[in-house]
């Protein structure tokens, strides 16, 4: 299991054998607020609130990159498929997403419509899509590549979504 702490490291956990801590990695001046493994396990993401994204050698406990936009990234997610591990979204306080690709360090797109920090990325229907939900108190379904919002879920009762997650059965997300 990898963690994430307001003392500005992150932890691989041993939760099966031993339960106990096999690695930190300090590399973040304040808290990180969210991690992210690759699918192999490899590498993961940790976004601070330092402003600053980090891309990590899970073995060897290097940072391979960082990135910033100048803005707190609150949320961090890598494309799921094999072939775009290249690809990580961040959710900032901005109330941008941002796309980035690790192997060039440039931001590749950008979507804007939320009106509040973004405060979590889901993706759904195999990475072809996302859904990312806000302080706005709305929650958007992306097209994957395409900054325009495909559906909007809003009620006037509903309350900040601080997170969302799919169903194992791929056919539905919570909030």
């Amino acid at each position: 299991m990898l963690s994430a702490s307001h003392d500005g490291t992150c932890k691989i956990w041993d939760v099966l054998t031993h339960r106990k801590c096999i690695r930190t990695y300090m590399g973040h001046s304040k808290a990180v607020r969210d991690v992210c493994f690759t699918n192999d396990g490899t590498k993961f993401l940790s976004a601070g609130y330092d402003r600053v994204v980090q891309l990590w050698d899970t073995e060897t406990g290097k940072v391979i990159r960082s990135f910033t936009n100048r803005r707190t990234p609150f949320c961090v997610k890598f494309h799921p498929s094999d072939d775009k591990q290249n690809i990580f979204l961040a959710g900032c306080s901005n109330k941008k997403i941002l796309q980035y690709d690790t192997n060039t360090k440039e931001i590749v797109q950008q979507y804007e419509e939320h009106l509040g920090s973004i405060d979590s990325l889901t993706f759904i229907d195999n990475g072809k899509r996302f859904v990312s939900t806000s302080d706005d108190k709305k929650i958007y379904v992306w097209e994957f590549g395409i900054p325009v919002v495909a559906k909007h879920i809003s009620e006037p009762d509903m309350h900040a979504i601080p997170t969302a997650t799919m169903h194992p059965n791929g056919k539905y997300f919570a909030g």
